[in-house]
């Protein structure tokens, strides 16, 4: 099933009231603990995208970051800034963000690298929720993760194959050139 933005938002709100679920097929994993992606949804039975919920650790007690690192010093890497999730109102219910987590290739296996988003609540709500003391899971999120396999051009592997950036104008002719270097060339000297 793919879940909306505000439907993984609201999931999570149910989440940290320890109430009942509507959303039993996502489970508690582990994500910054003791295994790899690939081997944490390697018997999930959908390769490619799944949800799950999962604990942050704080990397000091009091601090406001978070270790994102799995064991052996690997970690999960930002990809962007918090986007606001809204809902049909468009009142802020929540935060996400984007990570990935490149798997080391062996000779056998082909290379992969994970995505995963991550959903938070907002401030605001928390607060409300610390305050009615309704909160059951602190530091934690629902994610939604998917696999992707590298095609080579993640790394510039095949960038020796591109023609070089001068090719294309080989073939024109010095008064074609020239033609760019006029104001009948509007696109290079548009004041905004």
């Amino acid at each position: 099933m793919k879940y909306t933005d505000e439907d993984l938002t609201r999931c999570l709100t149910k989440f940290f009231h320890v109430m009942p679920s509507d959303y039993n097929d996502i489970p508690y994993i582990d994500l910054h603990g003791n295994k790899v992606p690939g081997v944490l949804f390697q018997n999930s039975g959908n390769d490619h995208v799944n949800y799950f919920f999962t604990q942050l650790k704080r990397k000091t007690i009091k601090g406001k970051n978070f270790n994102r690192s799995i064991v052996g010093g690997r970690k999960w890497k930002g990809r962007d800034n918090n986007k606001e999730i809204v809902d049909k109102e468009r009142s802020r219910i929540g935060y996400k963000k984007t990570f990935r987590f490149d798997e080391e290739s062996s000779e056998d296996k082909e290379s992969v690298y994970w995505i995963v988003k991550e959903y938070c609540l907002d401030k605001t709500t928390m607060d409300v929720l610390r305050e009615r003391r309704e909160i059951g899971h602190e530091d934690s999120v629902v994610c939604f993760i998917t696999k992707k396999n590298h095609d080579g051009w993640l790394y510039g592997a095949k960038i020796w194959q591109l023609p070089s950036l001068d090719e294309p104008f080989k073939a024109l002719t010095d008064e074609e050139l020239d033609y760019f270097d006029t104001p009948e060339y509007p696109h290079a000297y548009r004041a905004n």
